[in-house]
């Protein structure tokens, strides 16, 4: 287990903004877990990876971020402490779990950060049809890039007139690990 003790887990409210309804935590420990990084980046998707540094950003859902650090996990966005300790356990389990498969994996070593807008709205079909719920395919290439809505969100997409956008545009997304937020 590479992971198997927090040495301090600090709960706390944003220093800047102590009104907020919103959590932030800091867990320590003496184990360096970035040589898993390249593999927890892969398997979940980390949006931006800092290899030179050693720091992996995971974006999670409903504006949560969970930041990985060689013996440090900073946690962003938590409702209250049971989500805090909830998530705590749950980047501490995946850490392990990954790290025990690490053989099977293939590491990733760019991340979702480096995906440009404009490269994703260059092969959709810039229709503005509305069909996915964004007004413009602008906003749906921001909504893309950020992991908040599918490839499937966009139906002129799958029609055969724009199958090799689709293709390009898959094969863009995937060059950089892309996947939606609630993507398991």
């Amino acid at each position: 287990m590479l992971l198997d003790q927090i040495d301090n887990f600090e709960i706390f409210r944003p220093k800047m903004d102590s009104s907020k309804e919103v959590l932030h935590a800091i867990a320590t420990f003496k184990a360096d877990v970035s040589p898993s990084f390249p593999c927890v980046n892969a398997e979940l998707g980390g949006w931006d990876y800092d290899q030179t540094n050693q720091v992996l950003l995971l974006k999670m859902s409903d504006g949560k971020w969970i930041t990985l650090h060689p013996q440090k996990i900073a946690i962003r966005g938590a409702r209250d402490i049971a989500e805090a300790k909830a998530l705590l356990v749950w980047i501490q389990g995946q850490i392990n779990d990954i790290h025990a498969r690490r053989e099977a994996i293939t590491p990733r070593y760019v991340s979702q950060a480096g995906l440009k807008i404009m490269e994703i709205l260059k092969l959709t079909p810039m229709t503005n049809c509305k069909a996915c719920g964004s007004p413009t395919c602008m906003a749906y290439a921001a909504a893309l890039r950020e992991g908040e809505i599918g490839l499937s969100d966009c139906a002129p997409l799958w029609e055969d007139k724009y199958r090799e956008k689709r293709k390009k545009l898959q094969t863009y997304l995937e060059s950089f690990g892309w996947r939606a937020l609630d993507a398991e």
